[in-house]
């Protein structure tokens, strides 16, 4: 057997003009002289360490929110303990991911470049903030409303978890105009390497808004002028988060209705547009419901933002665009489920961090339809949501129960889209400027 690094092809000048961009290829059976569930050496699962597995942080933390989300008994301290439970044990893999994934780039000089530079891994990156997002929410509502963290000086938690936040939606816009500018200037694309992966850097200024949405009342109470910077900050986000991703999701139909389903190494994006949906919906609803505590305001001369029905008027909407959003995901999770189903019947699957893809997106449809029911007072959405709250955390711990053995003997480490790309020969060269070729054609 060879060694790994024999089969490594770098990135560099010299080869990357003559190479073209990949297309999509069966799963190999060898990763650079790995067979499959065979154990990998500790260095070479940090080496495939992608940001892909910030999957599975962002489903352990979307499953701690599911307790609060039932709406039987809230007060139970059954529910207080499965919170805290899930918080804490995502906290734990989050720090260690974190550690895992500097030391890739550490012991892996140039590792970092060539990840921003992959058309496919560097959407990956969009998955650190999105696990942030729900951490946020527990410690709000969670840790400050259920626990009153700190005693009598608890509102110094809220106030920390505010600029949390904030930090993390500011990383977020940074993310998504790297990913933009990436995407627009470096990475090689065709429609046939597609994938619903694209969604995920802007679909992460969505995730970003939630947070705020829902600390809008617990800001209210103690200022209010902090309130409405916070729902104006979490709807400016939400909504250049929602418009990018509606255009990229026509692209991502267009490639299905001409070029079919994404390979069995990329279907698990097939969630991210029930994600973009649903997230959308439950955020527009919350920050909507958060304008209606804030309006009317006894300042100024507007006549919107003075008169008594500004707030009832904007709830309304956001509640009639959360429903229609709430059918829209049902389609989206429907197409998901189908998508996966019938690649895996017709190439198989490789149980991987990307498996884990499907658990964010259904718990934030779970609460979704608890916000329905929430603003509704529609005992149908009150049950559903409940029911979806429940089996989200079940599966959750389904999944996490499948993930461990397979991490630490190191046969879960499958594949990593720079290291497999690299293995195969396929090396991605930049776009080219063809209006300085053409100057420089015309200088000489």
């Amino acid at each position: 057997m060879s060694s790994p690094s024999s089969k490594i092809v770098e990135l560099t000048p010299s080869n990357a003009s003559q190479t073209v961009p990949s297309v999509p290829r069966p799963l190999p059976e060898l990763l650079y002289g790995y067979p499959k569930n065979t154990p990998m050496p500790w260095r070479e699962r940090i080496r495939n360490f992608t940001p892909a597995w910030f999957y599975v942080t962002m489903g352990l933390a979307i499953s701690s929110l599911q307790p609060i989300g039932i709406p039987w008994h809230h007060e139970l301290l059954v529910l207080r303990v499965l919170f805290l439970i899930f918080w804490l044990a995502t906290l734990l893999v989050i720090i260690a991911f974190i550690g895992l994934t500097v030391a890739r780039y550490i012991m892996f000089p140039g590792m970092w470049r060539r990840v921003l530079d992959h058309p496919d891994e560097a959407m990956y990156l969009a998955c650190f903030p999105m696990t942030l997002i729900p951490m946020e929410n527990g410690m709000s509502e969670g840790i400050y409303l259920w626990y009153g963290f700190a005693g009598r000086n608890s509102v110094k938690w809220l106030w920390f978890t505010f600029a949390c936040w904030v930090a993390t939606t500011v990383l977020g816009y940074i993310l998504a105009f790297i990913m933009f500018r990436k995407m627009v200037t470096v990475h090689m694309h065709d429609m046939k390497s597609m994938t619903g992966a694209w969604l995920s850097p802007f679909g992460a200024l969505i995730v970003d808004g939630s947070a705020g949405s829902l600390m809008l009342p617990l800001l209210a109470a103690h200022n209010k002028s902090i309130a409405m910077f916070a729902a104006l900050w979490s709807l400016m986000t939400l909504i250049i988060g929602f418009s990018v991703c509606c255009l990229i999701l026509a692209i991502l139909l267009q490639r299905m209705f001409v070029d079919g389903l994404p390979p069995a190494k990329h279907i698990w994006t097939s969630w991210s547009p029930l994600s973009v949906m649903t997230q959308t919906g439950f955020t527009l609803i919350a920050i909507c419901g958060g304008f209606n505590d804030l309006l009317p305001v006894h300042y100024g001369k507007s006549a919107f933002l003075t008169n008594p029905a500004a707030g009832e008027v904007i709830l309304g909407i956001g509640i009639a665009v959360g429903m229609c959003l709430w059918m829209i995901s049902i389609v989206c999770l429907i197409f998901a489920i189908f998508a996966v189903w019938a690649v895996h019947r017709r190439e198989g699957l490789i149980f991987g961090p990307n498996c884990w893809a499907w658990v964010f997106p259904f718990g934030v449809w779970a609460f979704h339809t608890y916000g329905l029911g929430l603003y509704l007072d529609s005992q149908f959405f009150r049950i559903l949501g409940g029911i979806l709250s429940i089996v989200t955390m079940l599966l959750c711990a389904g999944m996490a129960i499948i993930t461990i053995p397979p991490f630490f003997k190191g046969t879960m480490f499958n594949y990593s889209y720079v290291v497999d790309d690299e293995a195969m020969g396929v090396v991605y060269s930049h776009k080219v400027d063809t209006s300085a070729v053409e100057t420089s054609e015309k200088a000489a």
